[in-house]
């Protein structure tokens, strides 16, 4: 036992003394390429050098990040999750320049119905858009021509279904305003920052160059915790409508019953409202962003306000 011990601590000193003879800046473009911050952390605690280099770092990925948990996986029970427990780590980049985070969200199967979430991130305004349909399926020839008859209504019952669906795409939209205002205000160096759901239900955030000045210029740390409390505790004035069957002539596709959903906190004009809801899919440019276009350009008129609380009373 005594002789294998000392024949794997050779064997590593031997790597380490090859990893010695290359120069600060080979090693360090070596961990760049890296980048998954997983592994960063693994080679942070190999030794003092590796520690002092890991922290010049630029580009910095992680995957699969969970509310429940850390960056790195582990389970924090002292840290609440509005402080975003594992960012310990992160802070110890000082020079990041991009970083990458994936958010798992934890929806439940909805029965082959195909949704998406969107948020507007802008350092004055704030909104979150839901978009659900129950079948998604290939345009036929004579659904070129003429609508399908479906009545023009939803029943309370499905229609709830749908706005518990809308509050927990708020939660994860909240969930990712708190994150990229700890990342922003943490990293004075950072020049572009992702934020994707690896269920890919929430559309891609990309912050970099104006947008990401713009949002670190009027940042308000009391405004964004209100906002993000609102998105994952309230279900007020939002703005809700519902399309039988939805053309897609772009894209040649049809959607049925579908559910768009807008939550904007403070706000109270139809035209903010709109304006988030393409703001919202604006990455997205397919499916979803043209289906809120033709909601926006035909059914507008089937978008009205909503109070959760009330809706449930009745």
């Amino acid at each position: 036992m005594e002789h294998r011990a000392a024949k794997k601590k050779k064997k590593n000193q031997g790597a380490e003394n090859q990893f010695r003879r290359l120069p600060d800046d080979v090693v360090l473009n070596i961990f760049d390429k890296i980048y998954d911050i997983k592994w960063l952390c693994r080679c942070f605690l190999v030794s003092k050098r590796f520690c002092r280099l890991i922290s010049r770092v630029q580009t910095v990925s992680v995957k699969r990040m969970s509310c429940k948990f850390g960056l790195l996986g582990e389970l924090s029970k002292d840290s609440p999750r509005s402080n975003l427990p594992g960012f310990q780590f992160l802070s110890v980049f000082t020079r990041i320049r991009s970083l990458n985070l994936e958010i798992a969200s934890h929806f439940k199967g909805y029965n082959g119905s195909v949704f998406k979430w969107g948020a507007k991130f802008t350092a004055k305004h704030h909104g979150v858009t839901l978009l659900y349909a129950e079948s998604l399926s290939e345009m036929k020839e004579a659904e070129e021509e003429a609508e399908d008859e479906t009545e023009n209504v939803i029943t309370l019952k499905r229609l709830i279904r749908r706005l518990k669906l809308g509050r927990e795409c708020m939660y994860y939209a909240g969930l990712w305003l708190l994150t990229l205002a700890r990342v922003v205000t943490q990293h004075p160096t950072l020049q572009s920052i992702t934020i994707t759901d690896p269920k890919n239900k929430g559309v891609k955030l990309c912050l970099c160059d104006e947008k990401l000045v713009e949002f670190r210029i009027g940042f308000n740390w009391d405004s964004l915790l209100l906002t993000a409390k609102s998105w994952m505790m309230e279900l007020e004035n939002m703005r809700v409508g519902y399309v039988p069957v939805l053309q897609l002539p772009m894209s040649r596709y049809v959607m049925k019953d579908v559910i768009n959903v807008t939550f904007i906190p403070n706000g109270d004009g139809d035209s903010e409202a709109y304006s988030a809801m393409l703001d919202a899919f604006v990455e997205e440019q397919g499916i979803f962003s043209e289906a809120v276009d033709q909601i926006l350009q035909n059914h507008k008129d089937s978008i009205t306000t909503f109070n959760f609380y009330d809706l449930i009373a009745a």
